[in-house]
């Protein structure tokens, strides 16, 4: 043995030859070691859906696929004349308007709109009277216009104005942590003082002024305030007037901000901003944009907990006129996001609201109102349109040469804001590891007459389990919100809750748009 140890002590190259082995030999206990710490994380770091909706409006449940698209779904604008100035009152010294800063909401089996009526009086930017108005209605078609008797305009009190003078709108929402007497609230820039009030109401009907807020920015716009039950605070959106530094353009965005009460405004940043595929659209001059982001409705989406909509509303001007920028033309765009502040551009950036046909009151312009609401199994998003352009330029199309403005409506189907999509030549995604409670498997799903669906449940591995795999699989076919799926005869997957798995789906011809285990 000495003599062992002194030969490879003296014998340089069996000396580097043991010690590459030794080497090796630590690199692959701590190879193993990796592999199975690895292998311990793998339960704790599976995404726990407890049994709440997945929407693939993202790539979050999709680990891996082939053949699969992430396609955004415009809604069907019905093109409706909801609600039109045709009251005395909105017509008289001047013809009023519809304007763009209106919002819904459905309460105690209502839909209720509070609608922006503005009146020009004079050729001064702030010869205007701009009056917030009230409406309501039991189907979300058929509107009334009801006398409240609050407020006297020319003379007489049978109106349904709710907030008088020179208003900027509205955006009414209902704030969960105020007194009854204060339930309803509004915020909006009043003119020509351009200061920031905040009013509340006990009914959406009887508004008093509650607060003169510091809006730690630009007032423009109309601005979204909602609690946020999961953040345990109130989060804002509105205007900022400019982007990162490094882009040396000056343009309108969205910023947002949060507030532990409704006074002290604390930015966070940018929601979303012309960013440099959108300033590579068209060419500009002198730092200036083709597009801004004038404002955006935002809004936790209450059937899947933790998504977030925005639908922004984009101001495009990227044609030098002699006199403007033109089109001076808006639409809107979608955007979503997991956390209310990281905001994704949805269907390679094509317009989620569109511009109506030549003439139309929406040929010029399209608004996203707050907020979009449910109607039974469908999603109306109300919005707001005008046949002239922002630099006040009439559609040459409209009839009569008369400036139209009006409430319409967009409807979509639960959760179909992105879907993901599989040809008619087939596909498959993959998700991450999850954890699920529930019974059974669900699908929102469009799989027409010649697609469909197989359900394929793996181990954390990757592999099939036993009668839950692709051979095991009943097709899914049809057009369901709520489709079981099943294998075989067998649709009960309670054994597997708590546990991680993956779903495999294989798809063909089809538009998947979200998942959930059901009790």
């Amino acid at each position: 043995m000495k003599g062992l140890q002194l030969k490879y002590k003296n014998t340089p190259k069996k000396r580097r030859r043991f010690n590459t082995i030794l080497a090796m030999c630590f690199l692959f206990v701590a190879a193993a070691l990796i592999s199975f710490a690895a292998a311990e994380e793998k339960p704790r770091t599976a995404i726990n859906v407890g049994g709440k909706k997945q929407l693939f409006i993202d790539k979050k449940f999709i680990e891996s696929s082939r053949n699969v698209e992430l396609v955004m779904n415009p809604p069907y604008q019905t093109g409706e004349v909801l609600i039109k100035a045709d009251q005395p009152w909105e017509l008289q010294p001047n013809e009023g308007v519809v304007y763009f800063y209106s919002s819904v909401l459905k309460d105690k089996g209502r839909v209720r709109i509070w609608y922006d009526l503005f009146q020009q009086t004079g050729s001064g930017p702030y010869d205007h009277l701009r009056r917030v108005c009230y409406a309501e209605s039991q189907d979300g078609v058929h509107f009334i216009k009801p006398k409240l008797g609050l407020h006297e305009i020319n003379g007489s009190k049978d109106n349904n104005v709710v907030l008088p003078g020179v208003i900027g709108g509205c955006a009414v929402w209902i704030d969960p942590k105020a007194p009854p007497a204060d339930r309803y609230k509004t915020q909006t820039k009043v003119y020509p003082s351009g200061k920031f009030h905040m009013h509340s109401s006990p009914d959406g009907i009887h508004w008093k002024l509650s607060a003169e807020i510091d809006a730690r920015g630009p007032k423009d716009t109309q601005t979204i305030i909602f609690w946020d039950k999961h953040l345990d605070r109130y989060v804002f959106y509105g205007r900022d007037k400019k982007t990162a530094s490094e882009l040396n353009i000056h343009c309108r965005s969205v910023r947002r901000a949060e507030m532990t009460d409704l006074t002290d405004i604390k930015n966070t940043g940018l929601a979303i901003w012309p960013d440099e595929t959108d300033l590579a659209t068209y060419p500009m001059e002198n730092g200036k944009v083709p597009v801004d982001y004038y404002g955006a409705t935002v809004f936790p989406y209450e059937e899947a907990p933790g998504v977030y909509i925005m639908l922004a509303n984009a101001y495009w001007h990227w044609d030098k006129q002699s006199d403007h920028y033109a089109p001076a033309t808006f639409d809107v765009r979608l955007a979503v996001s997991r956390d209310s502040k990281q905001f994704t551009r949805a269907g390679k950036r094509r317009p989620f609201l569109t511009l109506g046909p030549a003439g139309r009151f929406d040929s010029r312009l399209v608004w996203a109102m707050p907020n979009p609401i449910r109607m039974g199994d469908e999603i109306w998003i109300y919005y707001a349109g005008l046949n002239e352009n922002h630099q006040n330029k009439l559609d040459p199309a409209a009839p009569g040469g008369k400036r139209l403005g009006a409430i319409s409506r967009a409807i979509m189907r639960l959760d179909g804001f992105v879907s993901a999509d599989a040809p008619y030549e087939g596909g498959e995604l993959v998700t991450p590891a999850i954890r699920f409670s529930g019974k059974g498997l669900e699908l929102n799903v469009d799989a027409g007459a010649g697609g469909c669906v197989l359900v394929e449940l793996l181990d954390a591995e990757g592999k099939p389990i036993e009668g839950f795999s692709a051979k095991d699989a009943s097709p899914v076919w049809g057009n369901s919100l709520r489709m079981p799926v099943t294998w075989g005869d067998k649709a009960d997957v309670s054994r597997l809750a708590g546990k991680p798995i993956k779903i495999r789906f294989v798809m063909r011809d089809c538009k998947l748009y979200a998942f959930q285990f059901k009790k």
